[in-house]
């Protein structure tokens, strides 16, 4: 038997060597375009790799640890109607697969892979998904989708690292946040703004504040463009939340001008949501105006708004936002939100559809 590498210097072989005909064969394994009748099996997986995620971030939904609850997840995604997947298969069992949905944004040609898109069995490299990307991928650009986005656990570190070797980039943070451990800090020095909930009167306040957000992100470093119309849309939209009873909308006063906002309203849970747990509050419509930041304004409402929630029985605070967001992340980063998953995202070079000599 021949053993991966000789020792000039030692008789025996350290334990964690392997004899080369065993590497070998823990490297083959077949790839085969994923079929409906695959769903049972890459349930199995995801439930599997579910369980091993609530291991370190115990906040997300027990429930897709349940074999049946996760297939449906995987059925319902493959039954939309652009998807295109593929397994790896070892032995003859499903040890990985990939599942994604192309779309078309305002911006670009997309293709997505899910949280519930794409597992791998516990003891498999992730190299393996690298390889099932190589073949879904190679299919969205054939079809002008050069833009791809991956969500993944932010347990799974080195799936993570094997993303980043194929040139993706961690974008956007989904994080959550217990309240039922939470502390309400006391504030450090008395706040020079009331925070008091929105009223029908507040509505033209809310539309002013509508567009800080959008414009703030098409700045340096997140420089995401922002459409005219679009801001049109943003304050019809969020001056309509004061009309919505599920909603908690709060305002930062200072001096009879309102400077700042922060919605929160209940998530539901998702046959396909695997972040969102039961009895879960997110929160949006966060802004702050330019001249009043620095003062606490943001922090004061956050904290106003969870201690709100916390006493009316919620559980959960989950919300998300753009990593070049720097404002954001530093913010949400600082109160002591968790991570729980990461969108990455990768451009493909779209002269790749005509100077590709296969």
């Amino acid at each position: 038997m021949v053993l991966q590498k000789q020792s000039a210097t030692r008789k025996k072989h350290p334990k964690h060597w392997l004899p080369i005909e065993e590497i070998r064969e823990k490297m083959k394994f077949e790839i085969l375009p994923f079929t409906e009748n695959m769903i049972p099996e890459a349930g199995r997986l995801l439930a599997e790799r579910h369980k091993r995620n609530r291991l370190m971030l115990p906040l997300l939904p027990a429930r897709f640890e349940d074999p049946l609850v996760a297939a449906k997840a995987v059925e319902l995604l493959w039954r939309r109607k652009v998807t295109n997947g593929y397994a790896a298969f070892r032995n003859g069992k499903i040890v990985a697969y990939l599942i994604g949905e192309c779309t078309t944004q305002f911006w670009a040609r997309c293709g997505y892979i899910y949280l519930h898109g794409n597992a791998l069995a516990a003891d498999e490299s992730p190299s393996i998904l690298q390889d099932l990307y190589s073949r879904a991928g190679d299919e969205w650009n054939k079809q002008g989708y050069f833009n791809h986005y991956i969500y993944l656990s932010a347990a799974d570190s080195e799936i993570i690292d094997a993303w980043f070797s194929l040139g993706f980039g961690r974008e956007r943070v989904d994080v959550s946040m217990d309240l039922t451990r939470l502390a309400i800090p006391t504030p450090k020095r008395k706040l020079d703004f009331e925070i008091r909930r929105a009223e029908q009167k507040d509505r033209d306040s809310l539309s002013d504040l509508s567009g800080t957000i959008a414009i703030h992100q098409s700045r340096a470093p997140r420089w995401h463009p922002v459409l005219r119309e679009d801001l049109t849309d943003l304050q019809e939209g969020w001056a309509e939340l004061v009309d919505e009873p599920d909603w908690d909308v709060w305002l930062a006063v200072q001096d009879g001008q309102t400077v700042g906002s922060l919605g929160f309203h209940p998530i539901a849970e998702s046959d396909e949501d695997m972040v969102v747990p039961p009895n879960s509050t997110s929160f949006t419509v966060a802004a702050v105006k330019d001249s009043f930041r620095g003062q606490g304004i943001m922090t004061g409402l956050v904290w106003h708004g969870l201690e709100h929630a916390k006493k009316a029985g919620v559980e959960i605070c989950t919300t998300d936002w753009q990593t070049a967001n720097l404002l954001a992340a530093r913010t949400w980063e600082r109160l002591g939100f968790t991570p729980s998953a990461y969108r990455l995202a990768r451009t493909i070079n779209p002269m790749i559809a005509w100077a590709n000599y296969e």
